[in-house]
């Protein structure tokens, strides 16, 4: 039996991104943004399609609204959510707001939400940190009769009108069919498996390996919340205990860039790596023949839609109750320099 490290890395991301600024009030203390006005580079989504989107605003809908975004905490992820959310307030002629929390962690979002709730805006576009634990905020929105639409990651609950998300256990079972391709055993390293997003990276992963390949042997998950060091000394050990080892699938950046420090510490050339999300550091590791191919989400559109759909409810428009898959694209190592998929890899950079 073929044997996989399925590594995944599930921590929060470390690097700083610089938030975009634009026209939105951003009521919190992540850094100033450059503005921005441009119209979304072309995305692969989803057949789904949002009421949002199907019903556009009409000449009787309210032409100024007070749509706030929380996202989860300041990273380059976000900043290109904050970048769709506020294209597509600039496309229906208003000023959004974007109000980041002091620290990724859900009592700090909760107080951030309630103190949104207080500023009474038309409605709430909010990326919570946990599920679990913003089910009690997102019923104090419901309650204050504030329409309600989650990114990103989901709630347990139905207090809200519509969530714009990646199908994840979609997204991990892409990731299991390119790395199958390409190798034998596999560990899968992730953040924490409290996250909805990244568990069901997990989930979807390991389900498609089972399913589909059952040659290939998951050798375990390895979690290192926050900690890209933790990743990489769980990695450098787990190859040292498993040299045979062929694949690694890393969950999210920072477990990308966790493991990426371990192979090249390790001089190890001869592991398949999958990746998950694009920033500067991972998009690196993979032109240095490092990371063999990543599964990129599509933020952009994310924060776009949420916030068209955030305007229809706050105009009286019914949506339609559930998730919309945002999609998400395999993009392998030798297709890194075509141009469709450096729009993908880095949309604020190809917005025209």
């Amino acid at each position: 039996m073929k044997k996989v490290l399925s590594i995944l890395l599930a921590a929060a991301m470390l690097l700083a991104l610089a938030a975009c600024s634009s026209p939105a009030k951003t009521e919190t203390a992540a850094p100033a943004a450059e503005e921005t006005a441009v119209e979304p580079a072309a995305a692969e989504t989803a057949e789904e399609t949002s009421e949002a989107e199907e019903a556009p605003a009409t000449e009787e809908a309210k032409t100024s609204l007070d749509i706030v975004f929380i996202p989860k905490g300041v990273a380059d992820y976000w900043s290109i959510v904050q970048a769709g959310f506020e294209n597509a307030a600039t496309e229906l002629g208003m000023t959004p707001r974007v109000v980041y929390p002091s620290k990724e962690e859900a009592g700090v979002q909760i107080e951030t939400v309630m103190d949104v709730i207080n500023s009474k805006p038309d409605a709430i576009v909010l990326a919570p940190v946990s599920g679990d634990a913003l089910v009690s905020a997102c019923q104090e929105i419901q309650k204050a009769g504030i329409p309600l639409i989650i990114a990103d990651t989901a709630i347990p609950t139905e207090d809200y009108l519509q969530s714009f998300m990646t199908d994840n256990v979609a997204a991990g079972a892409m990731a299991a069919d390119e790395l199958a391709a390409l190798m034998g055993e596999v560990y899968i390293f992730s953040d924490s498996p409290a996250k909805a997003s990244v568990a069901d990276r997990v989930t979807g992963f390991e389900a498609r390996m089972k399913e589909a390949y059952p040659n290939i042997e998951v050798l375990g998950t390895l979690y290192s919340e926050a900690d890209i060091n933790l990743c990489t000394t769980q990695c450098v050990d787990a190859i040292t205990a498993n040299p045979d080892i062929k694949g690694i699938f890393a969950v999210d950046e920072n477990r990308t860039a966790g493991v990426g420090t371990a192979l090249i510490q390790l001089g190890r050339e001869d592991i398949f790596v999958g990746g998950f999300d694009a920033n500067k550091n991972t998009v690196s590791l993979m032109e240095d023949g490092v990371i063999n191919f990543l599964t990129v989400q599509q933020p952009y559109q994310m924060g776009s839609m949420a916030y068209k759909a955030a305007a229809d409810a706050a105009n009286g428009v019914e949506l339609e109750h559930g998730m919309v898959d945002t999609g998400c694209t395999i993009v392998p190592r030798d297709k890194l320099d075509d141009e469709d998929m450096q729009a993908i890899l880095f949309p604020l950079e190809h917005l025209n």
